[in-house]
């Protein structure tokens, strides 16, 4: 990004000061003791002299080293006139002195002496202790010592031409101005303006109008602004931009104000701040840029957006920092990077922007917008280019399958595309894997997922419960189809178990098995080798009625209403059907049971280890409170978990209303009737109930809390009313 350099080249041509000019071989005029007269003109020396009377006074005639002075201005010409009335005309090798500073030089001279009024034309040079101007045309006032050139002027040095269609110079601020199609030249540059204004004493340009200074490389624009050549230092105002074209490339920055201080090579774009190159585009507040260690700063929520058509990739945060020399970006602050179907947000973004690659840390959140996938972590990798992402620190992965959240857990998640071309991805997931969703729970080592199969794959004691039946085996795997599962394949030491009431266990063995699905549940289950079953038949009632132990080399069963309906055996089966009450339930456990329910993640809450909220179905309100307060069931349980501050809020009557609210039970309808002897007897009870699903030690313990923070807040409104 290197602005570096765009204004140093900017402003040389302003420094007229050390423009060397042939000195003047004049002394200065010796005073002569004539009478005083504010407006008489001296002749301090001629070679000859004619003078005549005429109707207005007296005429003369000057020629050859002629020398005028009136006060402090001195005039010196080859042939002169002095008219009666104190006017001078001068011709040839004309020169004014004022001061001895204000030296100007012309062709011819005409001069008033009672206004102090002078025009000098052709070839005229105006030159003081700084500055040194060449015009056909200008007009000079002694009085208040400004010169004004009306139809164009020239400055020139060594390398440097300055050029203005109308001017003007004060020599008491040492200011010249210039307007009207000013135009700079120098080897290096071109500079056009409207106007420009100059001190030629403290070296100080003000720009005053759309100015534009350029070259084949680069452009500098602004319409206002000043630079201070002595201290090498610039401000740019009103439209500031500047273009960069070096080897090629294009580089744009913009501001309300762009600074340059030159003593320090810093650089600051303030207030809209842009900035362009030909990878990416800044917005900022403001950019800073250190010239001398190459590093960029970006302040006030930047936002970068590639230039890249293919990538269209958007990072924005609220600081930023780059390093040119190492090619890395930091990023902080509410940070988001957004490329085609990826979205990250995160607390701070480390960036190389030559491998293209970044470390995102704290509170990290990726999503694929396509693929219907979010990963939320404490830190991760991830490539540009080649869209790879690592994600580690808890991650958390989910998606939706059959329009239900499933969630995904291990200490290292890597989600890479298929292709670069391609929008499907792929999903490694390495130790501790832990996956929830409301019908299907497992638990493994590694986890693979294949976006083209939509297959997952479970390796090392995988663990999968589907509707509650667990599905045990060396690997297995998964395939989805339309969001829902298709088939489950298990390979190497297959045992498939299930149970209604954690006594009796159906179970299903193999070397292999494969288990159809159809719209979710299981259709048909193939064993492989070695087949094994034990399952308990129950009527209609779901009474168990006996338990078959069947052994056979493989077999089909097909299922209905998740239970077994019928066998297909494909070999010789050995079947014993055991009576209920005759047989040793333990000892049909087939070799290497075991029942995993005390290791299946139960609900999401229990995965994403969080309290589980309580429901509370209705609660026995007597209607005035209800018409008081206006709390349905969800507002009473947000009241129920509020904390002291939220408590603080409230007034004691408010307080009181929301115990009474908990200490009611509910009849059947859900309501209450404070006439019915019922409900009288049951407030008489030694303890109200609130029917929830939550254990009755967590509602005692919210009541506690409540009552402790009512407490608290009596405490509160003690203390504020003291």
């Amino acid at each position: 990004m290197p602005i570096k350099y765009f204004l140093s080249f900017l402003f040389a041509c302003l420094c007229f000061h050390n423009t060397s000019w042939a000195q003047l071989s004049d002394k200065p005029p010796v005073k002569d003791n004539l009478e005083n007269d504010s407006s008489r003109i001296d002749i301090i020396n001629i070679d000859k002299f004619k003078e005549r009377t005429t109707s207005t006074g007296l005429f003369r005639e000057l020629t050859g080293n002629v020398h005028l002075k009136q006060k402090e201005m001195h005039i010196w010409c080859d042939t002169g006139f002095i008219f009666p009335n104190q006017q001078v005309e001068a011709f040839s090798n004309v020169q004014m002195l004022q001061d001895d500073s204000i030296r100007i030089f012309s062709d011819s001279l005409y001069y008033d002496g009672i206004q102090r009024f002078s025009r000098l034309r052709k070839n005229v040079v105006l030159k003081d202790t700084s500055m040194t101007l060449f015009t056909d045309k200008l007009d000079y006032d002694l009085n208040t010592r400004i010169a004004t050139f009306p139809e164009g002027s020239l400055i020139e040095s060594d390398t440097t031409t300055l050029v203005s269609k109308k001017g003007t110079y004060n020599a008491n601020t040492n200011i010249a101005h210039f307007s009207d199609s000013v135009r700079i030249t120098n080897p290096n540059y071109k500079l056009t303006a409207d106007s420009l204004a100059f001190n030629t004493q403290t070296e100080m340009a003000y720009f005053i109008g759309p100015t534009k200074v350029y070259n084949d490389e680069k452009v500098v624009y602004c319409e206002d602004g000043f630079y201070d050549s002595k201290k090498n230092y610039a401000e740019l105002y009103k439209n500031a931009r500047f273009e960069n074209r070096e080897d090629g490339k294009l580089e744009v920055a913009e501001g309300d104000t762009i600074i340059y201080d030159g003593a320090d090579d810093v650089y600051y774009l303030i207030g809209n701040a842009y900035f362009q190159n030909e990878d990416q585009e800044v917005y900022a507040d403001t950019i800073l840029m250190d010239g001398k260690t190459e590093q960029y700063t970006f302040r006030g929520h930047p936002r970068f957006k590639s230039r890249d058509t293919t990538s269209n990739q958007s990072i924005i945060a609220q600081n930023s920092d780059y390093d040119a020399i190492n090619k890395t970006m930091i990023f902080r602050g509410d940070v988001k990077v957004a490329q085609d179907n990826q979205i990250i947000t995160t607390d701070s973004l480390d960036y190389n922007t030559e491998t293209k690659s970044g470390i995102a840390k704290g509170n990290v959140v990726w999503r694929d917008t396509s693929a219907k996938l979010k990963i939320t972590c404490g830190q991760a990798f991830y490539n540009d280019s080649t869209k790879y992402l690592l994600a580690h620190l808890d991650p958390i992965l989910t998606t939706l399958i059959d329009n239900d959240t499933m969630w995904l857990r291990a200490d290292t998640l890597i989600s890479l595309p298929d292709s670069i071309d391609t929008e499907q991805r792929h999903l490694y997931a390495f130790h501790n894997v832990k996956t929830y969703k409301s019908n299907l729970q497992s638990l493994c080592d590694s986890l693979y997922y294949d976006a083209i199969d939509s297959t997952f794959f479970f390796y090392q004691n995988p663990i999968l419960w589907v509707d509650g039946t667990q599905f045990t085996a060396d690997t297995i795997h998964v395939e989805m189809k339309n969001s829902k599962i298709n088939q489950v394949r298990l390979f190497e030491k297959s045992l498939i178990v299930n149970t209604n009431e954690g006594t009796f266990f159906n179970q299903i063995k193999g070397r292999n098995a494969i288990i159809q699905f159809n719209k979710g549940e299981i259709k048909t289950m193939k064993l492989k080798e070695n087949g094994e079953t034990v399952y308990y038949a129950t009527d209609a009632s779901g009474a168990y009625m006996l338990v078959n132990d069947i052994d056979c080399s493989s077999m089909v069963l097909f299922f209905a209403d998740k239970q077994i309906k019928r066998i297909r055996y494909e070999g010789k089966p050995k079947a014993v059907v055991y009576p209920m009450s005759q047989v040793d339930h333990n000892s049909l456990f087939l070799k290497n049971f075991q029942w995993l329910d005390s290791l299946q993640i139960k609900s999401k809450y229990e995965f994403l280890g969080i309290p589980e909220p309580i429901f509370i179905d209705s609660l026995l309100i007597d209607s005035t409170a209800l018409d008081s307060l206006s709390l349905d069931s969800l507002a009473l349980d947000s009241l129920l978990t509020m904390d002291s501050l939220a408590l603080e809020s409230l007034d004691s009557s408010q307080i009181n209303q929301i115990d009474s609210l908990s200490d009611n039970k509910p009849n059947k309808m859900g309501k209450m009737d404070p006439n019915s002897p019922k409900d009288k007897k049951s407030a008489a009870k030694k303890g109200s109930k609130i029917k929830s699903k939550a254990p009755d030690s967590t509602l005692k313990k919210r009541k506690t809390t409540t009552s402790r923070k009512k407490k608290l807040f009596s405490k509160n409104r003690e203390t504020n009313e003291g």
